[in-house]
């Protein structure tokens, strides 16, 4: 690439989606990091604290980081061995991965908190990235729906999690 061209010298600017996505990456890792025995630095004889998280679904852009991190060895740097679970439509949730020992930490959703509580399960909540589940609705365009009173007698799916909060 040429450096006195144009695009070399653009300035990139971060968007509102970004920030939150690198913000959930630096947030989570530093919870990862946070929870670990790190009070002596590591290096290359240390054994190192395995741990093993599991996301909220297949892998996908807002997990990118926890994954950079293990191909960086950020995390063992911090004395981490870390394993990803992938989530997805056929694996339980993480609050049964959690109490199965199949994970030691997962992304979850605000309300797996609340049922915890009320349904007497030892869990604790490490940080809540945002403070209300980022749900929306999505459809086709169509020239007949102008407002929400519009999808009255349309065919409308709600997620379970979604139905939930």
């Amino acid at each position: 690439m040429n450096p006195s061209s144009p695009s070399s010298r653009a300035i990139h600017r971060l968007n509102r989606r970004n920030f939150i996505q690198y913000s959930s990456v630096w947030i989570g890792s530093s919870i990862l990091a946070a929870c670990t025995n790190s009070n002596q630095p590591s290096t290359s004889n240390s054994r190192l604290d395995k741990v093993t998280f599991g996301t909220n679904w297949i892998a996908q852009a807002e997990h990118g980081g926890f994954y950079q991190a293990i191909a960086t060895d950020i995390y063992k740097d911090y004395g981490l061995d870390v394993t990803i679970k992938m989530g997805g439509p056929q694996v339980p949730s993480g609050t049964q991965l959690l109490m199965g020992d199949a994970v030691d930490f997962f992304t979850g959703y605000g309300m797996d908190a609340v049922n915890a509580i009320a349904q007497d399960i030892p869990k604790i909540t490490v940080a809540a990235i945002f403070q209300k589940d980022p749900w929306c609705l999505i459809a086709h365009p169509n020239p007949a729906i102008k407002t929400l009173a519009d999808l009255k007698s349309k065919p409308i799916y709600v997620s379970t999690s979604a139905n939930i909060t």
